[in-house]
């Protein structure tokens, strides 16, 4: 009887003593586990898996702007991206320059579009500490934009421009939707510089054949304004560097 019940004791205390190393697991986003008793708090300031994300812009595709960035998650808490861009026809900026701005040329039909360029910054802060992870975020951004297009002038050809070079604050939310792909919208407010020159359009006759032709000239004073912008983007990210 002695013997039943030391056996017993050993087996109960063996028992307590292998479900008190048991830990509750979790799923974390980077397909890791941690505890969750002792080690939540420390989970979030750990490394990303993923810390580089390369970026494309698919919403600024009807403003004519192709760009492209690279964002890099500095902590738990911070990203920043920088990126670059290629700039071609701006119909909606068209559309609306022809409603406000009916006495610029810029957009005729007459003129060819010429490649122009862009170039971007930004912060984001996500009060969670999710960064990369399905997340709402504030930060604020810096973009210079430049459209350009050839016009044929009264004695030779030229080539006019509209830059836009915005500052302001920006608020979104990244959704990770996947391992390695994010999906971030955003909407941003800025204090818009524009530098406009005013193109003017007017028609000759050819001498020699009689036929009417469209030539455009410069007004030589500058046409440079501030205003407000609004700014949105909804980009698709591919996570990039894996880090052991």
């Amino acid at each position: 009887m002695k013997i039943h019940l030391l056996l017993s004791s050993v087996l109960l205390a063996l028992a307590l003593e292998t479900s008190a190393q048991v830990t509750v697991k979790r799923y974390s986003p980077d397909d890791q586990t941690g505890q969750t008793t002792q080690t939540k708090s420390s989970s979030r300031q750990r490394v990303e898996r993923y810390p580089t994300a390369l970026k494309y812009n698919i919403g600024s595709f009807f403003a004519g702007h192709y760009p492209i960035s690279l964002e890099q998650r500095l902590s738990p808490f911070i990203t920043a991206e920088v990126g670059l861009g290629l700039t071609l026809n701006n119909t909606t900026d068209g559309f609306f320059s022809e409603l406000l701005y009916f006495d610029n040329f810029f957009y005729s039909s007459s003129s060819k579009v010429r490649m122009g360029g862009s170039q971007m910054m930004n912060v984001k802060f996500f009060p969670s500490g999710d960064a990369y992870n399905d997340a709402l975020y504030f930060g604020f951004f810096l973009q210079n934009k430049e459209h350009n297009r050839k016009f044929a002038g009264i004695n030779q050809d030229f080539v006019s421009f509209k830059r836009t070079f915005d500052q302001g604050l920006m608020l979104g939310y990244q959704i990770r939707s996947s391992k390695q792909v994010m999906v971030d919208l955003s909407v941003g407010l800025s204090n818009r510089f524009v530098n406009f020159p005013k193109v003017i359009e007017s028609t000759t006759i050819d001498p020699t054949t009689g036929e009417l032709n469209v030539v455009f000239d410069l007004i030589p004073e500058a046409n440079k304004y501030q205003t407000i912008g609004l700014i949105g983007g909804l980009k698709i990210a591919y996570l990039l560097k894996e880090r052991r």
